[in-house]
């Protein structure tokens, strides 16, 4: 093979590779304008007759950053003080989430509230966050939450963005620090208004205990801040 064809050769693979490039940015463009591409929301969140936690304080009322607002902390869910089921142990920090019909797997990292009033997510688009003053997977009660990116500058789709495809039924698995795992059901799927993600039962402490997962969904409007709404799935503990 001639120096020069091998010189062509190069030339066209470093084409494709910038095509590809471009056609992600593109893409990632198109999710923030228009919101991802995903089927209508589903199912009740409200699967018992308690009233949500309302924060004992504001949270921001205009969203400057794609991270969902969040109540404050509260110092009786301290995850210090979180029983197990007998409550006679704490429970075990969650560690990796998964959803294997939708090749979701991502690893956990604790996750607080930010100087701004929202709650932290994690930098990198791979990882999520489990809300720390949440109760941890697996408590007798209350919203165990974890949030993540839909997307990020200069880093492409986040793993949550899968939730879009998300389907009632499908199963979820949380691992855990101790080497235990809770599985999941998604029971719920629906779009919220980032103004009032705060005072949903999405941070509830009491009442049944169900999985909530996080993130942002459009409109993306850059003048306003961003994501304009988040996307919130519930699961309940699976019983088979």
């Amino acid at each position: 093979m001639s120096t020069r064809r091998t010189g062509h050769g190069k030339v066209f693979g470093t084409v494709l590779v910038l095509i590809g490039v471009i056609l992600s940015m593109a893409f990632v463009v198109a999710v923030r304008r228009d919101g991802p591409a995903r089927s209508a929301d589903f199912g009740s969140p409200q699967t018992t007759p308690t009233a949500p936690a309302t924060p004992t304080a504001p949270a921001a009322t205009r969203p400057r950053s794609p991270a969902p607002a969040a109540p404050p902390p509260a110092a009786s869910a301290n995850t210090a003080d979180a029983p197990d089921r007998l409550g006679s142990a704490r429970v075990p920090e969650p560690q990796e989430l998964s959803i294997s019909r939708l090749g979701l797997r991502a690893p956990v990292d604790p996750v607080g509230v930010a100087d701004d009033g929202r709650m932290e997510v994690p930098p990198d688009p791979g990882r999520v966050g489990w809300y720390r003053f949440s109760p941890p997977p697996g408590s007798a009660a209350g919203s165990s939450v974890i949030v993540g990116h839909v997307d990020s500058e200069g880093r492409g789709l986040g793993v949550l963005n899968a939730l879009n495809e998300v389907r009632q039924g499908d199963r979820v698995l949380v691992e855990r620090k101790d080497g235990s795992s809770i599985a999941y059901e998604i029971t719920a799927r629906r779009t919220v208004d980032k103004k009032a993600l705060a005072d949903s039962e999405a941070f509830r402490r009491d009442g049944r205990a169900v999985l909530t997962l996080i993130t942002c969904t459009g409109p993306y409007l850059p003048d306003a801040g961003g994501y304009q709404n988040n996307l919130v799935v519930t699961a309940a503990e699976a019983t088979r």
